[in-house]
């Protein structure tokens, strides 16, 4: 397997957990007490800064209110909308604006984003911003994910902004993250009066209508100025849609016959605890995406996995953006979805894909679980029974973790009725065959 560049940051050295900012210190089934978010409001350095530099313009903290894990919900009546940029069913890099950067074709076919910088400046960097994009329903959720191959010393930022659907007004740009080498933002904004970022989305509190994206590409290599490359960027908006009819145009799904989806794909198995005791129970995320990457023959140790995935900005393992764009720099084909009916697990299931759930649930509500409750933790969905039960691995438990079967209605109301979310690792992208003509 094609190793596509060195992708995120060195091995770090964790801070104490009480130096740990911000919503998900605690991510995994050990940690079940209510978590307290430390809230930094902050605004990025201007374009006139060149990313050379970066004084921030404003600080402020605050202490927000206790917040859980993951604030993401399922009311019945939500849908989600999709847009991969530089895809068919997306808009194309050229209907965004570049500065000092371009679209380009990568050695598997696809358009992708590239820094275009030849000035002598150190750093090398760029810019690119999407076009206005209008959702064909109001949302309240957005959760964004990204492909991307960041050679070593270079690196890419994220931030989108969304546009009110009362008042038409936008929000300020809000910071999503960064993978690779990037510069130092002292200052970001992750809060407005309408939302928030939560970690790895946004979280509105009224409807928006409209969202583009900011993507900041930069190099500090000099020798052979390597570049940063996007590959796709994912966006996830949900909403609510009361009209029966016009719900049921984003809802679609295959029904499928129980040959088709009651298998094992037998995915390997790994327990989180093996990355060691000071670590072992806050790695439920990438232990999980080990366990994938292992199943695709992208064999790596569970250590190294995790602290590449670590998320330095909020001290966690657990940064689902991260977790996905991880597997992709390795040449995995890598996103975030939500999952709202148990169809969709079938389909992905009968197509042979295992899927990452995002679960949390309280004491009572999940028997057929050996853990009693948790505020946040990652599994492995590998099969169903032919009573549609899931097959699962669970990094949290040793023993009985490898092939247990958690009851479909439990593991739906843990999961699906807590935001669906679902990271989708796949198989490595095939290079595109040469033209014939």
């Amino acid at each position: 397997m094609r190793a596509r560049g060195r992708a995120g940051p060195r091995p770090l050295k964790i801070p104490p957990e009480e130096d740990r900012p911000l919503s998900r210190r605690f991510f995994c089934p050990l940690s079940l007490a209510t978590m307290m978010c430390l809230s930094v409001s902050l605004a990025p350095a201007s374009d006139a800064q060149d990313g050379a530099t970066n004084e921030a313009t404003t600080t402020q903290q605050e202490q927000s209110e206790p917040i859980v894990t993951n604030r993401l919900g399922h009311h019945p009546h939500m849908v989600d909308y999709t847009v991969d940029f530089g895809r068919a069913n997306g808009p194309n890099w050229t209907d965004g604006e570049f500065t000092r950067s371009s679209e380009t074709i990568d050695q598997f076919g696809d358009s992708i984003l590239i820094l275009d910088d030849d000035r002598d400046r150190f750093p090398r960097n760029g810019t690119w911003v999407s076009s206005e994009v209008e959702t064909p329903f109001t949302f309240t959720e957005l959760v964004p994910s990204w492909m991307l191959d960041t050679p070593e010393d270079t690196g890419i930022a994220f931030e989108f902004r969304v546009r009110d659907h009362e008042s038409g007004d936008w929000s300020p740009w809000l910071y999503l993250g960064q993978w690779g080498r990037t510069i130092h933002w002292p200052a970001r904004t992750i809060r407005f009066d309408h939302g928030r970022v939560n970690t790895d989305y946004i979280l509105l509190q009224q409807p928006a209508d409209a969202y583009q994206a900011r993507v900041r590409l930069y190099s500090y290599d000099i020798p052979t100025k390597e570049n940063p490359q996007l590959t796709r960027l994912s966006v996830v908006t949900s909403g609510i849609i009361a009209d029966d009819n016009e719900r049921a145009r984003f809802q679609a799904s295959n029904i499928l016959s129980t040959a088709d989806w009651a298998r094992d794909i037998r995915v390997p198995f790994t327990a989180q605890r093996s990355n060691g005791p000071e670590i072992g129970g806050s790695t439920c995320s990438p232990t999980s995406v080990k366990m994938v990457m292992d199943f695709h023959g992208v064999e790596l140790p569970a250590f190294d996995v995790a602290m590449e995935i670590y998320d330095r900005e909020y001290g966690i393992f657990g940064n689902w953006a991260r977790a996905v764009a991880f597997a992709s720099s390795h040449g995995l084909d890598s996103r975030l979805t939500r999952i709202r009916d148990w169809n969709q697990v079938k389909e992905y299931i009968a197509e042979g894909q295992p899927i990452i759930a995002s679960i949390r649930f309280e004491e009572g509500t999940f028997p057929s679980n050996p853990m009693r409750r948790t505020n946040g933790h990652l599994i492995v969905i590998r099969g169903l029974t032919p009573e549609g039960d899931a097959i699962v691995n669970d990094p949290a438990h040793i023993e009985v973790g490898d092939g247990i079967v958690y009851n479909a209605e439990e593991l739906a109301r843990a999961w699906i009725e807590r935001g669906g979310v679902a990271y989708i690792i796949g198989p490595p992208r095939e290079v595109a065959s040469p033209t014939e003509g």
